[in-house]
C-alpha cells in the first residue's frame, strides 16, 4: 500500500483495490472503498500515521474487495458507510452475493469467500448529501454502482472500466449487465476531471482510450461466444471452452463468476436477437442465429 496525492484534498490509497482518500475537514477524512477483507487494519495504519482520523466511508459497490475493511473501520471509529440503495441489499445480507453468484443457495466455499458484513451501519447515499462529493450511477457491473468524483475533479470509477494492465491478463470481468456496461463506457468518455483511478489498476488523465479499449474487448469475447454457439452447445460446454480460449484453470469462485457472467452475455446476445436457446434431450442448448 502507498499514499498518494491526487489533488489538494484528494489523496489515494494505491493497493490491489485502489481505495480513496478525501480531506473532508482539517485532519478528517472519508475513504471511497475499503478494499479486501484484513485491509482495514492496514488502511487505519496508514490514516493514523498521517494524524487523520475518519468521518465516513463511501461505498461505490458492495461486492468483498470493496468493503473487506469496513467492518473494522466502521466499529473503530463509529461511522457509517454510505452506498447505493440497491447494491446496499447485498452488504446487509451475508449470503445474497453468493447466492447470486451460485444460481441458488451457495456452497460453503462461496459462502466464506463473498461473506458480507451484515447490518452494521450502512446508509443511503441517495437519502444523504455529502459535502465536496458527487456521484453518479454506472450500471453495468453491479446492480447499483457509482463513481464517486471529490472537489479536486478527481474521478474514482470503481469497476466500470478494466485498466489497460488488467485488460492484458484478466480480460474477462465480471459483469451483470453487458448493455449496461456498454453504456456506462460511452458515458465515463465524457466526464470532465483532472485525473480517473479505477478500482484496480492505473490512474488515467484521459479516460477516452481506455475506455475505447474495453469496449473492443467486450466486442471480442461477444464475438468469441457467438462463434461457440456456431452449433448447438450447452453452457456447460460453453463455459469449457471458454476457460479453453482463455487459458483459465477454474475454482469454486471462479466458476461462479464466469458462469454468472457468460448468463449474461447469452441474456444479452439472445435479447438482441442474435441467439436463440432451446432443448435438445430436456438439455438446454444455444445457438448462433
Amino acid at each position: 500500500m502507498e499514499l498518494r496525492q491526487a489533488g489538494e484534498r484528494t489523496y489515494y490509497i494505491e493497493h490491489s483495490t485502489n481505495i480513496g482518500v478525501y480531506m473532508t475537514s482539517p485532519g478528517r477524512v472519508c475513504l471511497i472503498d475499503t478494499g479486501a477483507k484484513g485491509d482495514g487494519e492496514k488502511i487505519d495504519e496508514m490514516i493514523s500515521g498521517q494524524g487523520w482520523s475518519i468521518d465516513y466511508i463511501i461505498n461505490t459497490h458492495t461486492h468483498i474487495d470493496h468493503l473487506g475493511g469496513n467492518e473494522y473501520l466502521m466499529k473503530k471509529y463509529h461511522i457509517p458507510a454510505y452506498c447505493t440503495e440497491y447494491d446496499m441489499a447485498f452488504a446487509h445480507y451475508s449470503d445474497l452475493e453468493a447466492a447470486y453468484m451460485n444460481g441458488g443457495f451457495p456452497c460453503r466455499k462461496l459462502r466464506t469467500i463473498f461473506s458480507h458484513p451484515g447490518m452494521i451501519g450502512f446508509r443511503s447515499i441517495e437519502k444523504n448529501s455529502l459535502e465536496g462529493i458527487e456521484w453518479v450511477y454506472l450500471p453495468g457491473h453491479t446492480f447499483g454502482m457509482i463513481g464517486v468524483k471529490t472537489s479536486d475533479d478527481v474521478w474514482f470509477l470503481a469497476d466500470s472500466y478494466l485498466s489497460r494492465r488488467y485488460l492484458e491478463k484478466r480480460s474477462f470481468g465480471y459483469l451483470y449487465d453487458v448493455g449496461g456496461y456498454l453504456d456506462t463506457l460511452e458515458f465515463i468518455k465524457n466526464l470532465e476531471g483532472q485525473l480517473f483511478i479505477p478500482a484496480h489498476g492505473i490512474a488515467e488523465t484521459d479516460i477516452s482510450e481506455v475506455a475505447d479499449l474495453n469496449r473492443a474487448n467486450i466486442e471480442r469475447i461477444i464475438e468469441s461466444i457467438k462463434k461457440i454457439c456456431s452449433d448447438e452447445i450447452s453452457l456447460d460446454e460453453i463455459l469449457k471452452r471458454m476457460y479453453e480460449t482463455m487459458g483459465m484453470r477454474t475454482t469454486v469462485s471462479q466458476h461462479a463468476l464466469l458462469s454468472s457472467t457468460t448468463k449474461c452475455y447469452l441474456t444479452y446476445l439472445q435479447d438482441r436477437g442474435e441467439l436463440e436457446c432451446g432443448f435438445t434431450d430436456n438439455v438446454m442448448t444455444w445457438r448462433t442465429v
